[in-house]
């Protein structure tokens, strides 16, 4: 069909230059980041709802696709990308800044990945309450994902390329997490996890720390939980 022919809105969504701008305006219905938001909040889950609809738009068709693909501002904002220009940072605050850490609003805090934080809700990926940015999360053996049944899926492989933070998280140190019965013996029983860090400079995505994970409980079979924290 002629281009002089076709309706204007059909004309706009194939339009990769048009649909880009159409697609960036879903990013004005993400309500504004609180510092050290509660992952169990209506707002972090309003939060992911966006990004997952926005997620969602790249299963259209293949233009929709390329657009999305194609556009650094979309893939940043789908944590897909590293956001090179952000403010916020990992990096331990001041004595100065931590004084004041608690009784002002601070948007110098990385952001959390809201659809890692609800589509992984047992995984508890939050913030600590310390005086500088340090985030966990704890996977048990019982919750972990099968990597093949994630495959099955475009949107279960796009999520696994997903960045835990913007920006980026690029270290995790794990260790054991359990409740310890002091009425139990645990002679013989894993004190401490082989290799527990967990790095990418790029980036650290959710599919990579389920297989380093994964890694971890195949080589402790007594371990059930493990907990990692930003380094």
């Amino acid at each position: 069909m002629d281009n002089q022919l076709q309706p204007p809105t059909h004309l706009a969504l194939s339009t990769p230059e048009l649909l880009e701008q159409i697609l960036l305006r879903l990013l004005d219905d993400l309500l504004p980041p609180i510092d050290r938001e509660d992952p169990r909040s209506v707002r972090t889950h309003a939060r992911a709802s966006t990004l997952t609809h926005l997620l969602r738009c790249s299963e259209v068709n293949q233009t929709w696709r390329q657009c999305m693909l194609g556009s650094k501002q979309l893939q940043q904002a789908l944590f897909l990308l590293p956001n090179d220009r952000t403010r916020r940072s990992w990096k331990q605050a001041t004595n100065a800044q931590a004084a004041m850490y608690y009784s002002q609003p601070s948007s110098t805090a990385p952001l959390l990945n809201p659809i890692i934080q609800i589509a992984f809700a047992p995984y508890h990926f939050r913030y600590w309450h310390l005086s500088y940015h340090c985030a966990y999360l704890i996977i048990t053996k019982r919750d972990l994902p099968a990597l093949s049944s994630r495959s099955h899926t475009g949107q279960g492989r796009t999520i696994s390329r997903m960045l835990l933070s913007q920006p980026p998280c690029t270290a995790l140190e794990a260790s054991i997490w359990e409740e310890k019965d002091e009425s139990k013996e645990y002679v013989g029983r894993t004190s401490e996890l082989r290799q527990p860090i967990v790095r990418c400079e790029e980036g650290l995505t959710i599919g990579m720390v389920h297989e380093r994970v994964a890694e971890m409980f195949a080589e402790h079979a007594d371990v059930a939980a493990i907990k990692l924290t930003t380094v």
